[in-house]
């Protein structure tokens, strides 16, 4: 499935950061990033985690990108 030619799939945090954040260089300033406009939300937040979120994993499974991008938007379609 894709959103405007960007696939949903499974991302690892970090190449999913960078993609929302393609002027950030530092993998962890845009997880870091992503994480407080995940969590300024609590309600989206809490969906996610009842997706499976856990600050351990390393990726991101297809739902929650698929519910960050239906927030936020897919790479490249939002002004930062």
């Amino acid at each position: 499935m894709t959103h405007n030619n960007f696939a949903i799939r499974t991302y690892g945090k970090s190449e999913f950061a960078l993609l929302m954040f393609p002027t950030i260089d530092d993998p962890k300033v845009a997880q870091a990033k992503l994480l407080r406009w995940i969590k300024k939300d609590r309600q989206f937040h809490q969906s996610l985690v009842g997706m499976g979120l856990s600050s351990h994993d390393k990726d991101y499974s297809p739902d929650q990108v698929r519910a960050m991008v239906e927030k936020f938007g897919a790479p490249g379609e939002y002004e930062v």
